[in-house]
């Protein structure tokens, strides 16, 4: 029901789309009632047909019961014709929209076109679900890829359209290589799926790819060219050939996944022209829906397509979902930093999103598949068995554990969504409040407010939650023990992203200086940022590691990690942030002229004040009965004092500005430079902002260490759960 809910809200922005409702014409109702016509333009046509298709698809599919399965089509029918004349009737009030009871036709017949593609798919009783599960993501990926290649499914009989079809190939040599090894990694990640659905997989490739040619010749809009001809052909040879050399399926998942990486790489970043000026969406789906539908419809069946096959094939070849779709997550932040650079490109929120939002239907739907032994796995001629790196494992046993996992882990993401609503709603209080510093008053985006408080929602959690898994990864030995720069650059990139969406650049510029350099694009502010953010990240993951010690396994790894780390970030983000800075607005505030003992000093407070929230968050977490509660209190109120000390000596207290004397203490937390604030109203204020911060790490970081903990007490040990730090 989970990603039914999820569907049905995708369908609700696609349909409101930009959401911004005014009252309407007198006549504006009577017209919708009355217009008839079922017919408006191919693109929008064709645009409502596949907005609701997926809603078919999931609707047979993921029902809650199948004891009656016409009963449940007739549910599902009347929910989605109620659900598609409501969002029609609401877009009559949205003036950047044309309501119409065609669209509510083209919906369902949308919807209808999903069901019977469900049925086509195939369906399991009940009780074989959790196998089927894996044959069905498999089956998916197959109609992904169809579904890129071929929307939008209009063919035609003209001849003259077949012989321009043909013209690309025969008369002009158009090729680019960018679309050629995309050709090819789609056929060998189908491909890949079609060898654990169906015997004779290379039989029915043939027949797929005759299928996608005939298509392309008779389908409006299509064309052969040399790029799809020499695609075709690398990819199906290379499939053949992976077949005749019966390896088995394990290297044509990696050399897919491999292939299917570099080509959505390459695609997403050609032409590579560079180009100053760059622009950034943060909101979802705002390019594809501002253009053609049909358009939207083919880029979203193959992004579909792409992170689809790229987490199942990942997952093959014995990479977690969770953490291919992270991994695949941040690479997709990096393409889109990268095309803020690139003449004519524009970068957005979309892609990120569709990844994550994949990789939770899979993993919702994946987890519960039943491992197959290893016995029955074979190569590319094998019969249908679904293949898995996972070792044989009881059902009774497997399944159960998973349901704890899935139970543990609902509750995390409940928490999580709690505590962001707590957030935005305290966070709307304080941006609106006078008592709060007008540098922080002024963050938000006066044009779009709420959508800018829930990005820095998000980046609450992000900064304060992420390093929690920075100390679970360092611990695992071996080469992890040097991943601390590239996941403090990670964590920097995904808070640039949204940070640069949240809030006006001369937020930003306040922050980090305006560029000075005369690079292109946003690469000088990115990497400022970086460096100061990653002072931060640092410092508090070194917080939290020493906070929770009892919970990191192998801690000796996770600190001679994090030390040697440290010892390569630091020096750099001084360099950047201190010595080549292009503002004073934070050297002036650190004591002796931005001096090196005054800057660890500051980031000595950064890691205490985490530690400090962090001993609140295990306290909660792991129960009264661990004796944490009064520990955690004794920290909360010594680090209070210990940190105001440090701050004391580390930031400037004689500051000539403004016509005016004061403290850097002084500057940050007073209301504005007209009011500032006396030393015991300065105490007060500290102590706020002080108890703030505690409580935020401490509410971000309790729902990852109560899932740490669950699974800490389910699998029945006393120390930290254990980390192989000899595995991959």
């Amino acid at each position: 029901m989970r990603i039914l809910a999820l569907i049905a809200l995708l369908i609700a922005y696609g349909s409101l789309y930009p959401g911004d409702f005014s009252s309407a014409d007198e006549n504006a109702l009577k017209a919708f009632l009355g217009d008839w016509r079922l017919f408006t333009s191919t693109g929008d046509v064709l645009g409502n047909i596949a907005l609701f298709f997926p809603l078919g698809m999931a609707g047979i599919l993921i029902p809650p019961n199948r004891k009656d399965g016409a009963t449940h089509f007739a549910g599902l029918f009347i929910f989605a014709l109620v659900y598609a004349f409501t969002l029609q009737l609401a877009q009559v009030w949205l003036p950047s929209r044309s309501a119409a009871l065609a669209d509510v036709i083209w919906n369902m017949v949308g919807m209808s076109l999903g069901a019977s593609a469900a049925y086509l798919i195939g369906t399991a009783p009940r009780g074989q679900r959790t196998r089927h599960a894996a044959v069905l993501v498999s089956r998916s990926i197959i109609a992904l890829w169809l579904l890129a290649e071929l929307l939008p499914l209009v063919p035609t009989l003209d001849l003259q359209k077949m012989k321009d079809a043909l013209k690309p190939l025969l008369f002009q040599f158009d090729f680019s290589f960018s679309q050629t090894i995309l050709h090819a990694a789609g056929i060998l990640a189908a491909g890949s799926a079609l060898g654990t659905t169906v015997r004779r997989p290379l039989l029915w490739m043939g027949a797929l790819l005759a299928l996608i040619l005939a298509g392309k010749v008779v389908i409006i809009n299509h064309v052969v060219d040399a790029s799809l001809l020499a695609g075709i052909s690398i990819g199906y040879f290379a499939y053949v050939g992976m077949a005749m050399a019966r390896q088995g399926n394990a290297k044509l998942f990696r050399t897919s996944f491999w292939l299917l990486l570099a080509a959505w790489t390459v695609t997403a970043l050609t032409p590579f022209s560079l180009a100053s000026g760059g622009a950034f969406s943060g909101i979802p789906f705002a390019t594809m829906l501002r253009g053609s539908m049909e358009t939207a419809a083919q880029e979203i069946a193959r992004s579909l397509f792409i992170y689809t096959a790229l987490i199942w094939l990942a997952e093959k070849t014995g990479t977690s979902i969770g953490k291919a779709t992270l991994g695949l997550a941040i690479w997709a932040c990096m393409i889109e930093l990268t095309q803020m650079a690139l003449l004519g490109r524009t970068a957005d929120v979309t892609e990120p999103m569709l990844l994550l939002t994949i990789g939770w239907i899979l993993s919702s739907l994946l987890r519960e598949s039943i491992p197959v032994p290893q016995h029955e796995l074979g190569g590319l001629e094998s019969g249908p068995p679904v293949s898995s790196h996972h070792p044989a494992v009881p059902h009774a046993e497997f399944s159960g554990g998973y349901d704890n996992i899935r139970e543990n882990r609902k509750h995390m993401f409940m928490l999580i969504a709690a505590g962001m609503a707590i957030f935005t709603m305290a966070g709307w209080i304080i941006l609106r409040s006078p008592l709060t510093p007008y540098n922080v008053r002024e963050l938000l985006y006066q044009g779009h407010p709420f959508r800018s408080l829930i990005l820095l929602v998000l980046l609450l959690y992000w900064a304060f939650g992420f390093p929690v898994m920075f100390t679970q990864w360092l611990a695992r030995g071996q080469l992890y023990v040097l991943s601390l720069p590239p996941l403090v650059l990670a964590h920097g990139m995904v808070a640039w992203m949204l940070l640069r969406s949240a809030v006006p650049s001369e937020a930003i510029h306040d922050i980090v200086g305006s560029p000075i350099l005369g690079w292109p694009w946003e690469w000088e502010l990115l990497g400022r940022f970086l460096a100061l953010f990653g002072f931060w990240s640092t410092a508090m993951t070194g917080g939290v590691l020493i906070a929770s010690r009892s919970f990191v396994p192998h801690f000796s790894y996770a600190l001679t990690g994090w030390s040697a780390g440290t010892c390569l970030l630091v020096p750099l983000a001084y360099y950047v942030v201190v010595v080549e800075a292009s503002t004073d607005n934070l050297v002036e505030l650190i004591a002796n002229n931005g001096g090196v003992g005054a800057f660890l000093l500051i980031g000595l407070a950064v890691a205490i004040a985490s530690s400090a929230g962090t001993r609140m968050a295990l306290a909660q977490a792991s129960g009264p009965q661990d004796g944490r509660g009064a520990a955690a209190a004794v920290w909360l109120l010594g680090s209070a004092v210990l940190i105001y000390i440090m701050l004391y000596f580390g930031t400037e207290q004689v500051i000539v500005k403004y016509d005016q004397v004061f403290s850097a203490m002084q500057f940050l937390l007073s209301s504005d430079r007209s009011h500032l604030a006396s030393p015991g109203e300065l105490v007060l204020r500290y102590a706020a902002v002080y108890c703030a911060l505690v409580a935020a790490i401490a509410m971000v970081q309790y729902p990852l260490w109560w899932l740490i903990s669950r699974g800490r007490s389910q699998a029945g040990v006393r120390a930290a759960p254990r980390f192989p730090h000899s595995a991959g």
